[in-house]
């Protein structure tokens, strides 16, 4: 039987904290430490609340402050300032922007709102039928309902949250456990700044198709395919070993070389970070701009493939055969 866990962010969320009364144009002149300390950065997790008073509302600080996403920005923000200058919320309000105003981040948050709300629910069975029907909201499959609830029946425990519950069922039910989480994070990273070209070469080098994968931190899709789709050894073995695969993140604000700057002939924009460089590729070359967005590519370069999300394990794994 399958069991499916797409129940994506449940596990790295910081406990809220009580949404302090400020004056939004305060808290964005408030200095920003960068500290990699660790009592720095429990203190810049808990400053997410601040965001409250600027527009942002309880799903926006629990999801934007997830570790994935922050700890991203944080690495930019400190490549970015220069010596002697002064950081201030204004400057990370303006990157976090960016992603709570995505058409993605929009469209999925509805998903996000539910999960935050199922994860804090105690994990009682006798509540059964009204969580059962959150977990539907969340598509998850059937296979995955029936499975856990054989689970919640011998281990309800109303003291629990289904955060708890869900984490302990993750590590003792889904099947595959023997893989490293270390290698399946490790076939997600984030490739740095990509050149076409260059990653073409390097698949005809390697004699394997090139498999792009566009996505973002904020592609709650993607993460779902991340937590499903790729649970299935046969997929993550095929995808270490058969293909060239690249992960192309579009929210990724890391700032390009200015030598790599580049001027859009469409909107007469400048493309300044790997993320808007990504998501052009996507565009200009492959006609899409929706993640996850998935391309196979022969060594001449021509397209083999296209695939977009999908919670179907066998029709991903049709779309891998294509490159046969």
């Amino acid at each position: 039987m399958k069991k499916i866990l797409v129940l994506l962010l449940l596990f790295n969320f910081l406990p809220g904290v009580t949404q302090p009364k400020a004056n939004c144009e305060d808290i964005l002149k408030m200095e920003l430490n960068l500290d990699p300390s660790s009592d720095n950065l429990i203190k810049l997790f808990e400053s997410f609340s601040l965001f409250k008073n600027c527009g942002f509302d309880d799903t926006d600080v629990e999801f934007l402050s997830n570790s994935p996403i922050i700890g991203t920005l944080i690495v930019q923000l400190a490549s970015e300032k220069k010596t002697d200058s002064i950081l201030t919320y204004q400057t990370l309000y303006d990157k976090l922007i960016l992603i709570k105003d995505s058409e993605d981040y929009k469209n999925n948050k509805p998903f996000i709102t539910t999960s935050l709300t199922l994860e804090k629910r105690p994990a009682d069975i006798s509540n059964w039928e009204d969580d059962k029907l959150l977990l539907q909201k969340l598509q998850v499959s059937e296979d995955f309902i029936n499975a856990f609830y054989k689970y919640l029946k011998e281990h309800s425990n109303p003291n629990k949250t289904y955060k708890d519950v869900f984490t302990t069922f993750r590590d003792k039910e889904i099947p595959n456990k023997n893989i490293p989480k270390t290698e399946l994070k490790s076939l997600f990273k984030n490739a740095g700044n990509v050149n076409y070209e260059e990653i073409l070469k390097e698949s005809i080098k390697l004699q394997k198709p090139l498999l792009l994968y566009f996505t973002g931190y904020a592609c709650v899709n993607c993460r779902k395919m991340e937590q499903n789709t790729f649970l299935d050894v046969s997929i993550q073995e095929r995808l270490k070993n058969d293909f060239h695969f690249v992960n192309l993140y579009v929210d990724d604000q890391s700032i390009l070389p200015e030598d790599e700057w580049t001027l859009l002939d469409h909107n007469g924009k400048t493309i300044k970070s790997i993320g808007q460089k990504h998501s052009n590729l996507q565009r200009t070359k492959f006609s899409s701009n929706s993640q996850p967005y998935f391309v196979l590519i022969d060594e001449h370069g021509i397209i083999i493939a296209k695939m977009s999300y999908t919670n179907d394990k066998e029709i991903f794994k049709n779309f891998l055969n294509s490159a046969n």
